[in-house]
């Protein structure tokens, strides 16, 4: 595929987008079990549109920027990965700080005051998929808007991806929360949640009950992961298990939403979005393409201080050189 000038131009002569990603966007400060500090960019869909860019995949992020320092810092994070940004918030707000305490295994725990409003006014572009996550998804007033987008680009025939992205400590109580989810699981075509997403969602079923759940709802392709232990993917009545990448483990920020973005850029890549929905399902072949890839984007990822996802160049021989031409569906015109 051609990448995208990263860094360079302005919006409007970019390519047009071939997947909109919604969603907050926060700054995260980050201390190590040293007491080391660090400052940066954050937000589960923030880092889902940052590696996409990073993959050369032209891609518009709708989110709420804040109208101070911070919000300066987070857009030229996105636009060094080549992101398009439409900031949508309310004039004047400030940018939400998430404050992560990592341990010793490189996990971390977050603390985060947050508001999340989206003005109906947002330009959206009518791109081929569409991807939200996280808190984006559920707290109000913006989460209406968002289901809203996702609807009507569902209703024109685009892919809708989504990831829970579960923070228990700013969500409704669980009972709410898991029927705002299933009603968005009952209009989407990708559902990728983490373990921990999943027993806090549905405690108790086993992962092979969860996904045969999810698909019933209508999901086309759902993604499980669970760390070191590798990630199953289920489409139709296919279940395929993908080892997780080896790495050396710096810290997991990040790592999730990596994985997302490997996923949608392999969904995109193959050229698969008109045969998602596909009644037999994805092929075991193509599921294991897919995760595997996901899985070392996610595996370099956590190498590294911070959500900091690889760029296409930075994956190896085994994935198409940005010099090839780009597959129809990653040159969305």
């Amino acid at each position: 595929m051609t990448p995208i000038p990263l860094g360079a131009g302005d919006e409007t002569t970019r390519r047009p987008p071939a997947i909109v990603v919604i969603g907050e966007s926060v700054v995260d400060v980050v201390a190590d079990p040293a007491g080391t500090r660090s400052v940066t960019p954050g937000g589960s869909s923030l880092n889902v549109a940052v590696a996409l860019g990073r993959l050369t995949v032209p891609v518009q992020f709708v989110t709420a920027l804040g109208s101070d320092g911070h919000g300066d810092q987070i857009l030229a994070h996105l636009h060094d990965a080549g992101a398009e940004v439409v900031s949508a918030g309310p004039v004047g707000a400030g940018t939400p700080v998430a404050t992560a305490k990592l341990a010793a295994d490189g996990s971390a725990a977050y603390d985060l005051d947050f508001t999340w409003n989206l003005r109906a006014d947002v330009p959206v572009a009518e791109a081929g998929l569409l991807h939200a996550g996280s808190l984006a998804l559920f707290l109000e007033p913006g989460a209406g808007r968002v289901r809203q987008i996702l609807t009507a680009a569902r209703r024109r025939g685009a892919v809708v991806s989504i990831d829970p992205n579960i923070r228990p400590s700013l969500l409704p109580p669980r009972q709410e929360v898991r029927r705002l989810f299933e009603d968005l699981f009952a209009h989407a075509d990708i559902v990728k949640l983490s373990d921990e997403d999943a027993s806090w969602l549905y405690p108790g079923l086993s992962p092979g009950e969860l996904v045969g759940k999810l698909l019933g709802l209508g999901v086309s392709l759902v993604g499980l992961t669970a760390g070191a232990d590798g990630s199953l993917l289920a489409s139709g009545g296919r279940r395929v298990r993908v080892p997780s990448a080896p790495a050396r483990v710096v810290d997991t920020i990040g790592a999730g939403d990596a994985y997302t973005a490997g996923l949608l850029y392999k969904i995109l890549e193959l050229d698969l979005t008109n045969t998602l929905r596909g009644p037999g399902g994805l092929p075991d072949d193509t599921l294991r393409t897919i995760g595997a890839f996901a899985a070392l984007t996610a595996g370099i990822t956590v190498t590294r201080r911070g959500a900091d996802p690889p760029r296409l160049s930075q994956l190896g021989p085994a994935v198409p050189h940005p010099g090839r031409p780009a597959s129809t569906a990653l040159e969305t015109r």
